[in-house]
Formats: structure tokens, sequence, C-alpha cells
């Protein structure tokens, strides 16, 4: 089970991490009294609570204590051993990471002390919204631990039984991890929560601050028009990412540039669903393992009973798993003659959703999906790109099975190629060049509050020096 809460914590670890060597600043004249964290003459470990209470740095009124620093510094060397990597051994090795690990927990205290600089708090409904987003977390991680709580409680135990007693192994997991109480780790991870929402609260306070101006939103089309008309060219990938992203509202950047040979399409896929597919899966599982075993058995001429045993059982899993196709099929073709009499692929789509088979509406909100035409698209197999390829305005295909599955695919019309103009849509186009500019101030800004958090920050170094020494 450790291995498991440290790839549950490691998670949380490494979103938070960023790379990089710190230029102290000065240590304060008087720090408060370091504590021996190293072995002692027996060899015995020396208890490190009293030093890990200490403060590591201190910046405005956030401290980072020494157990922080520690933690950390523990869990990149668990990390390096779980890939397989030597952990630091010389004194200067393990200096640079400790470094390292002072350098990521500063920056991220930078901008939670920048808004709190700023005058800006949370509020009580925040801190409710804050505090309900945690427990969603814990209740996420103690998930993990379900089948480890039935392996205590017995098959019988009823759902609410085992949420409990996989929580209560979460709990101990972590206490057992850390060293300290579950209480104590969850107010650390409810503080960074509260930070996280500090730091979303001042980007949109500056963010406000930034403007563009017609002429600055006019060069930022014209520079985006010529490098994406450059990528695009070299890749139609790329102009599928971004087209895509837009439309999904992943990013804030249209297309500006349009190559040749982009199709709508609308498609429907049929293939076991999720109530189906374990079962699916257990029957080729066992006729995989019937093979190997019916194959030995007549390569040496034994047991024709268990021969016969073996064939009529293979035969039964076959029918199950050929009944389950066969119902796809039949509602596939439900599917495609609602569709050839007129009903909008989406609607034919929730008609039958509920239905066996039917799995994927492989479309946006606004109703398809591009295909490259020209050459292959990577995004599907050869048979459904042929057969979109193939299909003219307005027309449905058949049917077109791939291994296990089915697709439908109707073609709408294709893609305008060319460039855009910015008379098209100034509005969206100086929405983006805003979002684009705010992103590159928002990214110089924050180097230099981090330069002011160096200077602004006591750190105490003689309190962690013995981090990471054996």
């Amino acid at each position: 089970m450790r291995n498991k809460l440290f790839a549950l914590l490691l998670c949380a670890l490494m979103i938070l991490s960023t790379a990089g060597c710190l230029e102290k600043a000065e240590k304060a004249e008087t720090q408060p009294a370091a504590v021996a964290t190293a072995a002692t003459d027996a060899g015995e470990p020396v208890d490190t609570s009293e030093a890990d209470a200490l403060p590591a740095f201190t910046l405005g009124d956030f401290t980072v204590t020494v157990g922080e620093v520690r933690s950390s510094y523990n869990t990149i060397v668990e990390y390096m051993g779980y890939y397989g990597m030597a952990a630091p051994t010389t004194a200067e090795e393990i200096k640079q990471y400790r470094d390292m690990i002072i350098e990521d927990l500063l920056t991220a205290k930078v901008l939670p002390w920048k808004a709190q600089q700023m005058g800006i708090e949370l509020s009580e409904e925040k801190k409710v919204e804050v505090a309900r987003e945690v427990e969603e977390l814990i209740v996420e991680y103690a998930g993990d631990y379900l089948e480890d709580a039935k392996s205590e409680l017995g098959e019988d135990a009823g759902a609410a039984e085992l949420a409990l007693k996989a929580r209560e192994i979460l709990e101990q997991e972590v206490a057992d991890y850390f060293g300290y109480p579950f209480s104590q780790w969850l107010e650390e991870l409810t503080a960074s929560y509260e930070e996280n929402a500090l730091t979303e609260m001042l980007q949109e306070a500056f963010n406000k601050g930034v403007t563009v101006t017609e002429e600055q939103a006019r060069a930022w089309f014209d520079t985006e028009l010529a490098n994406q008309k450059e990528s695009f060219e070299e890749d139609y990938t790329y102009f599928k990412s971004q087209y895509d992203a837009y439309r999904a509202g992943e990013s804030d950047t249209p297309a500006l540039y349009t190559p040749e040979g982009f199709s709508r399409m609308q498609v429907i896929s049929f293939n076991v669903n999720d109530d189906d597919s374990a079962a699916y899966a257990a029957n080729e599982l066992e006729m995989t393992n019937l093979e190997a075993e019916y194959g030995k058995l007549v390569l040496r001429g034994l047991d024709e009973d268990r021969q016969a045993e073996i064939l009529t059982r293979y035969q039964e899993l076959q029918a199950q798993n050929a009944g389950m196709f066969q119902a796809i099929l039949e509602n596939a073709q439900k599917v495609r003659a609602d569709v050839l009499a007129g009903m909008d692929m989406r609607d034919a789509y929730d008609k039958y959703a509920d239905l066996t088979g039917v799995v994927g509406y492989h479309n946006y909100a606004d109703g398809y999906v591009i295909f490259y035409t020209k050459a292959q698209d990577a995004d599907w197999s050869e048979q459904v790109w042929t057969a979109a390829c193939a299909l003219q305005e307005g027309e449905v295909s058949e049917l077109l099975q791939v291994g296990d599955a089915y697709y439908l695919v109707k073609r709408l019309g294709d893609l305008p190629a060319g460039e855009a103009s910015f008379e098209d849509d100034p509005e969206a186009y100086t929405a983006a060049a805003l979002v684009d500019r705010q992103a590159e101030e928002w990214s110089v800004v924050q180097e230099d509050w981090l330069s002011e958090a160096r200077n602004a920050a006591v750190f105490y170094e003689d309190n962690y020096a013995g981090v990471g020494v054996q």
C-alpha cells in the first residue's frame, strides 16, 4: 500500500515543483537555535521532530519549516529510487538538492505572499469552497483503498462501511508516511489549496490592469497568422490541434489559417460498452488460457476428455462474445437507418445511447470533427479514413467494421481554406491578443516578484543543513 500512497502524494509534489538554483538572501543576524539531525555516535537516529518544527525560511507572514523541507527531500529521493536513479550521496550533491527544494518551496509562496501584500483575502464563502475541494480530493484518494478495505471487512461489507474503512486506511498510511498525524497533513493540504485560491485571485486582479490597443491587437494578429501559416503547412496535425482546442474551450487562440484538405465529418462508434467490457475481457482471457491448455494436450496426445471439455467451454465463451457483437451490430443498424431517414447524427446517437454498444459520438459541441483528406489522417484507422474521404457532401457511410468496433460516418462539407482577416471578427481576435499579452506580462511579473521574494525572505540555513545527511 505504501507504493500506492507514494504515487498519490508524488502527483501533488510534482505539480508544485519548479527547477532552479536559489541565490539566497543574507541570513538574519539572530536565528533560532538549530537542532542536530544526524545520527548519534551509537548509530541510532535522532528524533527530528524538534528540528522539523523550526523555520527553514520566512517570507512575510508565511513560514516554511524544516519538516517541510525534509518531507520534500525524502519524497524526491524515494521518487528517484522508484525509477532506479541513485540518490545524492556527496555533501555537494545533497546541498544542491536541498537548495533546489528551498527554491521550489519559496517559489510556491511568492504569489500568496504577493496577494497578501496587495490586501487580497479569501472570503468565508471561498474558504468553504476550498474545504469542499479538499474533501473531494480525500474521498478520491480513499477510493484507491476500497479493495484493501474489502480485504479487511469481507465481501459482505456495505458501501458506507467500506468507504469509512478505506478512509481510515488512507489516514493511517499518510500518518505513517509523513511521521505525523493525518490532521496535520490535512491542515497543510488545506493551506496549500487556500494559497492556490489566493494566487488565482491575484492573477485575476493583475489581468484587469492589462489592456491592448487596436494597433497592438492587429500586430498580434499579423504575427500569429504568419506563425500559424508556417507551422500548419509544415504539419497538418498542428492545425487540427489548434482548431480543436479552440472549439473545445481549451485555447483562447483561434486558427487564423486553414490549409487545404480539411473536411467536416460526423462519426458515431459502436463497441463493447463499460458494462459489458469486463465480461468480454474475462471471456477473452479465459479463451486465451484454454487455447494454451488445449494446444499442450493435443501436442502430447493427453486427456481427450479434457480436450472435449475445453472445446465445449471455448465455444460457449465464443458464443457469448459473438452475442454481444450481434447486439452491437443490430443497434448500429438502427442508428444508421434513422440517419438515412434524415435524423441528425447527434439526435440519433442520443436516441440510442443507452443501448448496448452505442458508445461514442466523436463530435464537438458544434456538431462535427475534422478529417485531413490529402493524406492519411493519423487520428483514424485507414478503413474509416478511406471511406470518409470517398463520401460526397451529405452522404452517410456503410457500417465500417474495424476490429471489434463499428463506425458510422457522415460527411458534411469541406472547411474553406485560406487566411482569416482581422475584420472577420475583430472582437474575438482582440480578446485573443489580450489573453496572450496577459500571459506574457504575468510571466514577467512573476520573475520580478520572485526576485523580490528572494531578497525579502529570511533563510535559516543552519536549521535545515542536516536535511539529507545520513
